[in-house]
């Protein structure tokens, strides 16, 4: 699995992997299908409290991914995708 940040793609490791959320992607607009990728990710997300909590989970992880991808950037390192912004 990859991520992908504003400083670039990192491979997701594999121990991180299987502790994120199982949440279906995003549907973008300007897919040919949105209004029905739209529609079925809402009932998703509207089925049960969980598929909420879970979605905000993994968009934490990935906002915080993000901002550590851009320290190590401005620092000159390397980014090592972490469970950080997970729990």
């Amino acid at each position: 699995m990859i991520l992908s940040t504003t400083s670039g793609d990192f491979p997701i490791p594999p121990e991180v992997a299987s502790r994120l959320p199982q949440v279906p992607p995003v549907p973008d607009p300007a897919a040919p299908d949105y209004r029905a990728q739209r529609k079925a990710f809402t009932e998703w997300l509207d089925a049960a409290p969980e598929h909420a909590i879970d979605f905000e989970r993994l968009r934490r992880w990935h906002l915080v991914q993000d901002q550590l991808a851009a320290e190590a950037a401005a620092a000159g390192r390397d980014h090592v995708v972490t469970e950080d912004g997970l729990d």
